[in-house]
């Protein structure tokens, strides 16, 4: 992939930024009270009280002085965990995970930096290839999309368990964590999930493509494994070889909803023909209801 330079990010920024404006106002909320602008609570006034937080409808309503407490904005370093291992840059109905992974990068990292965030990565494949430090600034951004984009991966098995673990190791300040990947992996990462959502606030972003769960009718075909490189040659059309897969790939996906649900992370799932905006929108649904229902 050539260079990201800043003019052509701004070309690709300019049809989806208007959009975005405002899309993720109270994604992360400290519970510490202040002069932030996200209501937290409406009560009695009190002597030390700042008279400029008076609510005048709620005083006239009920007949008493009441003010307002507001949740303070702080802060937030951001770090994106992400997945550049051989099962990422498997193409199937529609473009790569590998591409949706840029895609959800460039918006997300834009958004938050835009904000006054920090932004780190951790690029891995077999394990932790490469770690780019927290920073502020457009160039981090050029910086993290570039080390994504000239990334070659490992041709060894996933283990995302050290991966999370190296993660919980460098992210010693309380982040908000995007962990981007298909989860395809060495099996046991899950407790590693569950620690890391103890420490930080983890968001999972498990990319899907049609084809990891359903197999069409193609004929004779060689399979290579992209994590091991190991080779099968099957016949597509055999029904008791399509029920076996779909039946896999059920188990499997089972087994990742139960992970995610023990580990208490936030999930948002997004498949190689979905609209990345439209991921990201439901998103901030989602910790907007999670805020509110704190």
């Amino acid at each position: 992939m050539p260079p990201v330079s800043d003019s052509v990010l701004r070309r690709l920024e300019l049809p989806v930024m208007r959009r975005l404006e405002g899309l993720l106002q109270g994604d992360h909320r400290s519970p510490s009270r202040g002069q932030g602008l996200d209501l937290a609570d409406l009560r009695e006034y009190q002597f030390h009280d700042d008279v400029r937080r008076m609510d005048w409808n709620a005083t006239a309503r009920l007949d008493a002085p009441y003010v307002r407490d507001y949740l303070e904005d702080r802060e937030v370093p951001v770090w994106f965990l992400l997945d550049m291992s051989p099962s990422m840059m498997f193409e199937g109905v529609s473009v790569s995970k590998h591409a949706v992974l840029m895609e959800f990068t460039l918006l997300m990292c834009r958004l938050m930096l835009s904000r006054g965030n920090r932004a780190g990565a951790m690029i891995f494949s077999g394990k932790v290839d490469r770690t780019i430090p927290a920073c502020g600034g457009r160039r981090q951004l050029l910086h993290i999309l570039n080390a994504v984009g000239g990334h070659r991966p490992s041709h060894s098995a996933t283990d995302l368990k050290a991966v999370l673990a190296e993660a919980a190791g460098v992210i010693r300040r309380r982040s908000l964590v995007f962990v981007v990947s298909d989860f395809i992996s060495s099996p046991g990462w899950e407790e590693a999930l569950t620690r890391l959502g103890q420490r930080h606030d983890v968001v999972a972003v498990r990319l899907t493509d049609p084809l990891d769960t359903r197999m069409p009718d193609l004929g004779f075909l060689t399979f290579q494994d992209a994590e091991t490189g190991e080779q099968l040659f099957v016949d597509t059309d055999n029904r008791g070889f399509q029920e076996r897969f779909a039946d896999a790939a059920d188990a499997r996906e089972q087994a990742l909803r139960a992970a995610f649900e023990k580990s208490g992370v936030d999930v948002v799932e997004l498949a190689t023909e979905d609209e990345v905006l439209d991921a990201l929108a439901r998103f901030a649904a989602m910790r907007k209801h999670s805020a509110r229902s704190a």
